[in-house]
């Protein structure tokens, strides 16, 4: 029988005219060229649904959301929630009907990360603010740095408050929670992934991840346990062949969990040709405040010019 997915995500699991109305979206228009993401079929999601011969009920995700905050669009939102539920025309007269999703695919956190929190990201004016935080871009611009360990906390208490929600509102289906995962910018054959940040490493995002999953009951697909990275665009939203590599981590991780076997005993999902082991390009401190760090007009960007400068002695970061 053909099981119903939903998925719950960011910008990376995004792609035009699958969304619901209004809601950003990052993969649409010249993006979908430049990346090679061009067709549905082409995202992570897709992969992983069409792996399973399953089909897409609803896509509730939301370009440049975090799953803190104080409502939509953070993902811990009740909005956020009940989008993954889908919506079936038929019957007599035509009525509408409601159908729950019988797997629900989580993969978001990403810009916790990169923020540092729901508070830096309006404070910096983030364009997936909270609706009654849009107020606060009247306030001079802020722009992130460091961050104390109060950021962390209070992303796992919004991820495990987000996934009590969706367990009752879809009690009956199977949640998947996806750890994140670093990428490396195209064409570079080193590292370039900023694994410190703000001062809150990666690495805990994903504890915090692993914990909630455990505290409700959900499973997680430790796709950040294969110690692998994907090729992005830009450092972190996937192109054609970084969708791929995450669709074939996450099918090797909810088959493995569902065989219910330690990850160290998961078998890497991929030749060594088709990805690259995740190798931190330094053990220094913040990334925020290191001169490596590649500075953009972006708030936040999760690329460390370190070893691209090493192979590239022209790169200038701060352009």
């Amino acid at each position: 029988m053909t099981k119903l997915f939903s998925i719950l995500g960011d910008s990376i699991s995004t792609f035009e005219n699958i969304m619901p109305r209004g809601w950003r979206v990052y993969y649409a228009g010249e993006l979908r060229q430049t990346t090679g993401v061009k067709d549905v079929h082409d995202t992570w999601w897709m992969r992983v649904i069409d792996h399973y011969k399953g089909r897409l009920l609803a896509n509730a995700s939301f370009s440049g959301s975090l799953v803190e905050g104080s409502g939509f669009p953070a993902g811990s939102s009740d909005e956020r929630v009940c989008a993954l539920r889908g919506m079936r025309r038929g019957g007599r007269g035509g009525l509408a009907t409601y159908q729950d999703p019988e797997v629900i695919l989580i993969n978001i956190g990403i810009n916790d990360y990169g923020w540092g929190g729901a508070d830096a990201q309006a404070c910096a004016h983030g364009n997936a603010l909270p609706a009654f935080e849009q107020v606060r871009q009247q306030n001079p611009l802020v722009v992130p740095s460091a961050v104390d360990k109060s950021a962390l906390a209070r992303f796992g208490k919004a991820y495990t408050t987000m996934l009590e929600k969706i367990r009752h509102e879809y009690p009956c289906a199977h949640v998947w929670c996806l750890t994140l995962l670093p990428g490396r910018m195209r064409g570079e054959s080193n590292s370039t992934f900023t694994y410190n940040l703000r001062g809150a490493d990666i690495d805990l995002y994903n504890e915090a991840i692993r914990q909630a999953a455990q505290q409700t009951g959900c499973k997680v697909a430790d796709i950040a346990a294969f110690g692998l990275e994907y090729e992005a665009s830009d450092g972190t939203h996937p192109t054609s062949l970084g969708m791929r590599q995450i669709a074939s981590m996450v099918i090797a991780a909810m088959e493995g969990e569902a065989h219910n076997s330690n990850p160290a005993n998961w078998p890497v999902p991929l030749a060594t040709k088709d990805a690259w082991k995740a190798v931190r390009p330094c053990e220094d401190g913040v990334c925020v405040q290191c001169a490596k760090r590649v500075s953009t007009a972006n708030p936040w960007y999760l690329v460390c010019g370190g070893q691209i400068r090493s192979s590239h002695p022209e790169f200038d970061p701060y352009l």
